[in-house]
């Protein structure tokens, strides 16, 4: 063994690899191992009590050769010392069901006593001599499902001195026992992985205790509900959207290790009796006086589980998913209408007649009125009412519905603010003197109405007087104006009829001129033009006179038509 020597007073150290040469054994572990069986233990009382077990299985035949006739020995003498233990045993043995007294029969096995450790009798038939030599030896023994035959009742038929008893369960001594109980004990456990049965001991492998104990606790679920296969599956995520008892019964699940298998509801009789089974209710109902009272006050009448049920298995769409969902959804291709649901199908469930898509009630389509009138009964907004919409209710297409409720109600149009102004997105700047008009009409004023043409790289303004808006008088002053300065490359005016109209865009593309026109209802557009305006007419009262329009207009007075 290998000895480091330090300097320093310290404690000694002893390493793990002397632990075994000097005998030293480290109970923690052990301790540890104890503890961990005996929480087992505590956990599972019923299991872990003591108590005979009982197969529940198919019955057990032997296959005898009828060649061999039946044989009947006396019974053998018993021990005085032992015959009270012996008669104690066989109590206990009636009294527990193994053995039932019977009348002379063909086939009568004495009975031998060996000692236990603990000093008690185990009661065990001598078959060698009896049906032994009768019964047909298989190279792999397998379980017969066939019913109990008499003539194999009659064979383990054991002789004492109380008399003759039919053994009703599989007796040590029978040579073909061990491989019938070896085939039921690998057809029990053979879904548990590290588990192996060795004649009647199961040894249980594993990496480490905690592997094995989690093992162990598998266990098989039949349900004849096929959708829970999906919502309760060990190896898939839990659906987003869950009902709150589906949610609950998710997180108990995880737990646990255990296998789901689907059963068909006719072979699950007891289970449906017991879910049946109606229970004394021994609460104490409250004084109803409140709830009266809030009844009377409420608004409109409630829309009760038993109406959406009702609504429900008349719907033609709803009906047929709500089968489905108790039945199982089918396989081939669905039509439109229920594409929604196929696609949520591990997310709805059914209670009292009302489908559910996670804790949300889906209305059927005679009662979706009433539904978003108890909703927009305060009109509240697109968003706000989508939101208590989605905390109680659905059905397809819901939100659009919605939208289109709220933007259509007329108090709610009336009432609600004005929109969010765009941002104000400014003019390129001209490139050139007279490159970019804008044009608009002013007045009347003091009996005359004015065109108003800017240039957008000066600011130059130009005013004519006119007579009638007409495209006519637009296009003559233009034409004029045209030949003062020279053509321009752009012309903004706003969607009057007179810059519009067929004629106007015909002289615009015939001078080689693009047109651009403001945004209906949205004059700040032609900005220019509409200052100007405004300009224009506040200077003109402010003087008082036509002095000031004539000077304005010295240069296009000869315009005027």
């Amino acid at each position: 063994l290998r000895l480091v020597v330090v300097q320093g007073h310290h404690p000694s150290l002893l390493g793990l690899d002397w632990f075994r040469p000097l005998g030293i054994l480290i109970a923690g572990v052990q301790q540890l191992y104890r503890e961990e069986v005996a929480s087992v233990d505590r956990e599972f009382p019923a299991v872990f009590d003591g108590a005979l077990g009982n197969y529940t299985g198919p019955p057990v035949s032997f296959d005898l050769n009828p060649a061999v006739a039946p044989i009947c020995l006396k019974p053998r003498r018993v021990p005085f010392a032992l015959k009270p233990k012996i008669d104690e045993e066989l109590d206990w043995l009636i009294e527990q069901g193994i053995l039932e007294p019977v009348s002379h029969t063909k086939w009568e096995t004495p009975i031998v006593t060996p000692l236990k450790p603990n000093g008690e009798v185990r009661i065990c038939a001598d078959y060698k001599c009896t049906i032994n030599k009768a019964l047909q030896q298989q190279a792999y023994p397998v379980l017969v499902v066939s019913h109990l035959l008499a003539a194999t009742a009659e064979a383990q038929t054991i002789v004492t001195h109380w008399g003759a008893f039919k053994v009703k369960r599989l007796q040590f001594g029978v040579n073909v026992a061990p491989g019938i109980f070896k085939g039921i004990m690998e057809g029990l456990l053979r879904r548990i992985p590290g588990i192996i049965p060795y004649f009647d001991d199961v040894l249980i492998a594993g990496e480490s205790e905690g592997a094995l104990a989690e093992r162990l606790r598998c266990f098989l679920i039949a349900t004849d509900h096929k959708p829970l296969l999906g919502l309760l599956a060990p190896d898939k995520q839990t659906p987003q959207i869950l009902s709150p008892r589906m949610l609950r019964w998710t997180v108990f699940m995880s737990a646990y290790s255990y296998e789901l298998q689907h059963r068909p509801g006719k072979a699950m009789g007891h289970a449906n009796a017991l879910s049946s089974l109606p229970l004394a209710d021994q609460g104490i109902d409250p004084s109803p006086a409140h709830h009266i009272m809030l009844l009377e006050d409420l608004p409109s009448p409630l829309l009760r589980a038993s109406d959406v049920a009702s609504h429900a298995a008349k719907d033609r769409t709803l009906s047929r998913v709500l089968n489905w969902v108790w039945r199982g959804w089918p396989s081939g291709q669905l039509a439109k209408q229920f594409r929604p649901f196929f696609i949520r199908q591990h997310e709805l469930s059914v209670h009292k007649g009302c489908l559910l898509w996670g804790n949300r009630v889906v209305i059927p389509s005679k009662l979706r009125q009433q539904v978003l009138e108890a909703l927009h009964s305060g009109h509240p907004g697109i968003v706000r009412m989508k939101a208590m919409a989605r905390s109680y209710v659905w059905w397809p297409g819901m939100d659009r519905t919605i939208e289109e409720l709220v933007r259509t109600c007329q108090p709610c149009q009336e009432t609600r603010p004005a929109p969010a102004q765009a941002p104000v997105h400014p003019w390129e700047s001209a490139r050139a003197p007279w490159s970019r008009l804008h044009i608009d009409f002013a007045g009347p004023f003091q009996g005359q109405t004015f065109l108003i043409v800017v240039d957008s790289y000066s600011k130059w303004l130009e005013v004519v007087p006119v007579s009638t808006m007409t495209t006519a008088v637009v296009i003559r002053a233009l034409r004029q104006l045209f030949a003062m300065h020279g053509l321009a490359d752009k012309v903004v005016s706003d969607n009057g009829t007179q810059f519009t109209s067929a004629e106007f865009q015909q002289f615009l593309a015939n001078n080689g001129i693009r047109q651009v026109t403001s945004a209906p209802f949205h004059p700040s557009t032609n900005g220019h033009a509409e200052r100007m305006v405004r300009t224009t007419t506040e200077s003109a009262k402010e003087t008082g006179s036509r002095d000031w329009l004539r000077s304005c207009c010295s240069n296009t007075s000869h315009l005027i038509p």
